[in-house]
């Protein structure tokens, strides 16, 4: 069962990343990162009672602060960071540069979960970093600038860092909570960071103005519906019914589903280098897990 959540979710955030990058353009990274949890937070709230997962149900302080540091982390901090990398890389450099997000769950998990870090995880992080190496070159398609390529995968590291470390911060909870509640206290988390910093935002009035009724709101919204509602919902199944490994494995997939759907609906080019990229960050992301 985690593994068909697992897979389910690498599909949903696809689609997401697609309807987000439609967003990206139109509205500034954090004014769209604050709107789409809003809208989440709503959703999974309404799903949360609906399905009597309420603060009656047991959870001792020290697990919900957790979970509110997890979503604070996790969704506050690190989705800010995945708008600014797809606003400079595009959906397809940017799904290479996601591959880091299972190097960084064994690492963390490691760290924090005392579980063992295999040696030949390193071979697999050469691969996936070579990838984004790979995906700097002219012919992969939609030319940058150096400076904006590099900036973009610091952001992009940044962010599944900040991700992995956030889900292995709360996965020992998994079993022993709902989902929908743990899901609702990590959006309020998130938008519990991005309140404060909006009030200290050098550019305030831009985020103001990005957050009145336009055009981009219909792909915010369907973009938090699949990534941010459905997406999270089954990627915390997945890690509740399976092992962190083997998630972290078919949650990858959604590099490949981007790559795919970016050349679809977003008319990035499908080369040859964007393919050799692709199997090499994919190749390296099994040997990091197995």
């Amino acid at each position: 069962m985690g593994e068909f959540f697992a897979l389910l979710t690498a599909l949903l955030w696809a689609v997401a990343v697609i309807l987000f990058k439609r967003a990206v353009g139109l509205v500034r990274p954090f004014a769209l990162n604050l709107f789409k949890n809003c809208i989440a937070f709503v959703l999974l709230g309404v799903t949360a009672v609906g399905l009597g997962q309420t603060l009656t149900l047991p959870a001792a302080p020290q697990d919900l602060l957790v979970m509110f540091a997890s979503g604070a982390v996790g969704i506050g901090i690190s989705d800010t960071l995945f708008f600014m990398t797809l606003a400079r890389l595009g959906a397809s450099r940017t799904a290479l540069v996601d591959c880091l997000y299972s190097p960084f769950v064994i690492l963390f998990s490691s760290l924090m979960l005392k579980e063992t870090l295999p040696p030949l995880a390193a071979l697999g992080g050469v691969l996936i970093l070579g990838s984004v190496v790979v995906s700097s070159q002219q012919s992969f398609g939609g030319d940058i600038s150096r400076k904006q390529f590099w900036i973009g995968c610091l952001l992009g590291a940044s962010a599944m860092a900040t991700v992995a470390f956030a889900i292995v911060l709360v996965k020992p909870l998994l079993n022993t909570h709902p989902l929908a509640l743990i899901s609702t206290i990590r959006m309020a988390g998130g938008i519990s960071v991005l309140i404060p910093l909006l009030a200290l935002h050098p550019d305030r009035k831009s985020v103001y103005a990005s957050l009145r009724p336009q055009p981009a709101w219909k792909w915010v919204f369907w973009g938090t519906f699949f990534g941010s509602y459905l997406s999270l919902v089954c990627w915390l199944a997945g890690y509740k019914y399976s092992d962190a490994g083997i998630v972290a494995l078919l949650n990858q997939t959604s590099t490949a589903f981007i790559v795919i759907l970016a050349s679809l609906f977003l008319n990035e080019p499908m080369t040859r280098l964007k393919l050799l990229a692709l199997a090499m960050a994919l190749v390296g992301t099994v040997i990091v897990i197995s």
